[in-house]
């Protein structure tokens, strides 16, 4: 792998700005005489691009939220039709307590049920602390579910909160 001798972005030299881009020998100078107004657009397209969380670029799990995140999530989310909470536990787990609202598909048999889910729809998974719904966040998303959406920690984390389970 080639490192250039400095890195790729835009600089600023005794007021003149270059840009240094990739080229097939490493590393390209441009000096080109830049508006001030496209030095600052190129600016935080950089600092956004090399420091901001796209979803599949750097970040193992982009539907990974917190308990308090979804909690808000459900406040906001709730006269929604086409949001859905899956506790992803099996029977006994789920009526030994799950977040209110949440309907319960058990992860092994979810393959099996996932024709019956609207992939248009925005779902919030859960199970006890994220193994299997880490597992059901994928197969979902590979199904071609594009507004998944996983509580980090699971119920567990939920509970640590304080936030309200209900129980049956």
């Amino acid at each position: 792998m080639f490192l250039p001798p400095y890195p790729i972005g835009l600089w600023l030299v005794d007021r003149n700005p270059f840009i240094v881009v990739p080229d097939e020998y490493g590393c390209m100078v441009d000096n080109h005489r830049l508006p001030p107004l496209v030095l600052v657009v190129l600016s935080l397209t950089l600092t956004c691009a090399c420091l901001g969380n796209t979803p599949g670029h750097g970040d193992p799990n982009p539907g990974l939220i917190s308990p308090a995140l979804a909690a808000t999530m459900i406040e906001e989310m709730r006269d929604d039709p086409g949001f859905v909470i899956i506790d992803v536990r099996t029977v006994d787990e789920f009526a030994a307590g799950h977040i209110p609202g949440a309907i319960n598909i058990d992860s092994a048999t979810l393959a099996e049920q996932i024709d019956n889910l609207d992939p248009n729809g925005t779902y919030l998974i859960y199970c006890r602390r994220g193994g299997r719904s880490a597992g059901v966040h994928s197969l979902m998303r590979e199904a071609g579910f594009s507004e998944v959406y996983e509580i980090e920690g699971g119920i567990s984390a939920w509970q640590a909160e304080g936030l309200p389970v209900a129980v049956g």
